[in-house]
């Protein structure tokens, strides 16, 4: 690495190492202001200096504001502002290293603050390219993660070996030997020399074979010949170290260290969720993959600090917990559970979101996750409350993620007329799904329209005009949003669902409102996990909503297989949630499972519900091995059949809606093999 900082630079004006951190300061007080909601501030403050921290921030706010909205103009800008960084950053990185009155770290090289300001930038950049919707910006896009990836990698390896000299110290036992054989340590990537924006080669791995980066990995134990390292994934010890011990104490030091472990941390999580094949693949051309155990716990030791890289890195796990971990339903249920950081460990997110709540008490991304956390706890009355109180922001991004899910919440607790209009304000506020929003409004005026079809036919004749309306309206809509020039998995879903009840409307001679089978409302809430999130009176309502009798046409759907097959899976996941696995579990079994799965392969049928069955026997499984009458042999064979279940999931062949299932069953997987290590399992 040490070759990065050899290049020679022209004379410029020297870099003053006090004022060079008051930019930093000053550019951390407005990000924080950011998060707080206050945007004007925030904008006023990132525009009074030319720095590469504040070229950096202007860069973040933009990106900031572009993904929350999706809007392809503003992904534009960001990518703009983010290149200037670039290029910023890289030449005030090269004034560091020749300008003696820079900083100078005793961990970091010269410079390091500003590489690593690059790497925010290419990271953040890249994640624009592919969010652009071009391939070819994508393309750059994944190049950058690869040179970013690399530059984090090389500057953790320079850390790792200060620490080995340092944390012995706190520990009152010295490290020594070398790292642990390659095998041990499959996740790394060997830092190949690359290019910087002039072109100029840097070679971070001036000694490729100390590669210690994952110091914090491994346990020191003793052995005949003293303590050494060993290759034994253990809860980092670094999370209970206080930086301040091991010298990690100046205002950019910390900066650079939590930043390294936020940006890294961050890229080995999101790199273990990745699903989508095309990405696979050129995740595994450029040496990727992704590491949850590493990754969450790279981002906790960032949440130690009072920074701006602690707040991302507190919403960074927050949502990987409430967003992505918690969509599965096989989580941990051992006494261990709360150590389990790619699991969920609910106490401890409480308490982040607790401290980041009296941190920021301002900032509506905080009540947001709050509401989420209530619905975790079925407790979706606590969560609406909450969201419809922290509406209103001055970022129209958070506005309108805040509204988002308000919107499935709202959905989750059948408040029809409430998710109409929160359906109908998302479309105003964003441009991401025009088409889901569209079908999702119309969804909530059939269930409407059902609800008053027999008791009040002139209101129920509104609701049904309504209902068509919408969603006749959204398969044009479809394909507006895409990514790396795929269109969105929804919007293929929807074009397909509304075209078959156009098409039976069409053979019935009906309108399409009556065309429509199991509530096309509940069949959402399924997709989107909702059950998990409803109590007993919203389970109930749910089963209500899938009664055939409110369908204009029951006797129609008596034997369709296919619309049997969506009863089978909404019905049996609300069943699932109330405790009666009998139930769920006979009803996959005849109405899917004893199928041949080919015949859901026809034009149009709902071809993502058989392997859906398989995900939906494996939580069954899961579920029913902590039964009080199940018995430890049981207990076992419950663990295997879940595993065995999921794979058979994970070996389908594509169908729609495809990439949603198999992130849970990726996550699923890692607790199972985790939890059948715990029982001693093979």
């Amino acid at each position: 690495m040490a070759s990065w900082f050899r290049s020679a630079v022209k004379h410029q004006p020297t870099m003053e190492a006090e004022e060079e951190d008051k930019h930093l300061r000053h550019v951390e007080t407005a990000l924080l202001q950011l998060l707080n909601d206050d945007i004007d501030e925030a904008d006023k403050i990132l525009k009074e200096h030319e720095s590469s921290y504040h070229f950096l921030g202007r860069g973040i706010s933009s990106f900031l504001s572009s993904m929350l909205g999706g809007e392809k103009e503003m992904v534009k800008e960001a990518l703009n502002k983010l290149l200037a960084s670039e290029t910023k950053n890289w030449d005030d990185m090269k004034k560091a290293q020749k300008d003696s009155t820079a900083y100078r770290s005793k961990i970091y090289p010269a410079g390091t603050e500003y590489l690593l300001c690059y790497c925010v930038s290419q990271l953040t950049s890249a994640i624009c390219g592919v969010m652009s919707g071009s391939v070819t910006e994508a393309v750059k896009g994944f190049y950058k993660l690869r040179k970013a990836f690399q530059t984090l990698d090389g500057i953790l390896q320079i850390e790792s070996e200060y620490l080995r000299t340092r944390v012995g110290n706190v520990s009152k036992t010295s490290l020594r030997g070398g790292p642990p054989p390659a095998t041990t340590t499959p996740n790394k990537v060997r830092i190949s020399h690359d290019l910087g924006p002039d072109n100029e080669k840097i070679d971070p791995s001036s000694n490729e074979n100390s590669n210690l980066s994952d110091l914090d990995e491994y346990e020191v134990v003793e052995n005949e010949s003293g303590p050494a390292l060993t290759a034994t994934m253990v809860q980092s010890r670094l999370l209970e170290i206080d930086p301040a011990s091991v010298g990690i104490t100046s205002h950019t030091d910390i900066f650079i260290h939590s930043g390294v472990r936020l940006c890294y941390g961050m890229l080995l999580v999101i790199f273990s969720m990745i699903e989508n094949p095309l990405f696979t693949k050129i995740l595994y051309i450029v040496g990727f993959k992704g590491d949850r155990e590493r990754g969450t716990r790279y981002l906790w030791q960032a949440t130690r600090f009072d920074n701006f890289n602690s707040a991302i890195a507190g919403i960074a796990l927050l949502g990987y917990y409430n967003g992505l971990v918690g969509f599965s339903d096989i989580l941990p249920t051992d006494s261990g559970a709360e150590d389990d950081l790619t699991g969920y460990p609910k106490e401890r997110c409480r308490a982040l979101l607790k401290d980041m709540r009296a941190r920021y008490p301002e900032s509506k991304l905080w009540r947001m996750e709050e509401a989420r956390m209530q619905g975790f706890d079925r407790q979706l009355g606590v969560a609406i409350k909450i969201l419809e109180s922290n509406a209103e922001s001055k970022m129209k991004q958070i506005a309108a993620i805040n509204l988002f899910e308000m919107s499935f919440t709202s959905m989750f607790m059948h408040d029809y007329e409430l998710s109409i209009k929160c359906w109908m304000k998302c479309a105003e506020l964003s441009k991401w799904s025009p088409a889901m929003y569209a079908y999702q409004t119309g969804i909530s005026h059939l269930e409407l329209y059902r609800d008053y079809r027999i008791s009040d036919p002139d209101r129920a004749k509104k609701e049904k005009a309504l209902a068509e309306k919408y969603i006749r309206k959204a398969p044009p809509l479809a394909g507006k949003q895409k990514v790396m020039s795929k269109e969105l998995p929804f919007d293929t879903y929807i074009t397909r669902k509304v075209q078959k009840w156009e098409d039976r409307a069409k053979n019935w001679k009906v309108d399409l409102a009556d065309a429509t089978g199991v509530s096309p409302f509940s069949e959402m809430i399924y997709l989107w996990n909702g059950s998990r999130k409803q109590n007993q009176e919203e389970l109930e309502k749910s089963l209500k909503s899938v009664q055939w009798e409110r369908t204009t046409h029951p006797e129609k759907f008596e034997n369709d297989v296919d619309e049997n097959a969506i009863h089978a899976l909404v019905a049996s996941s609300v069943w699932k949630n109330m405790g009666k696995f009998d139930d769920a579990r006979a009803s996959l079994q005849n109405n899917i499972l004893s199928h041949d799965r080919q015949i859901f392969k026809r034009p149009l049928y709902d071809d993502w519900t058989p392997a859906s069955a398989h995900y939906e026997i494996a939580c069954l499984d899961w579920a029913e091995k902590d039964l009080p009458t199940t018995s430890p042999d049981e207990h076992k064979k419950k663990v295997l059949s879940c595993e065995q279940e999921l794979l058979k999931t994970q070996k389908f062949e594509q169908y729609v809606l495809d990439g949603r299932l198999s992130m849970k069953v990726t996550t699923s997987l890692v607790t199972v093999r985790r939890y059948k290590g715990i029982l001693g399992v093979a």
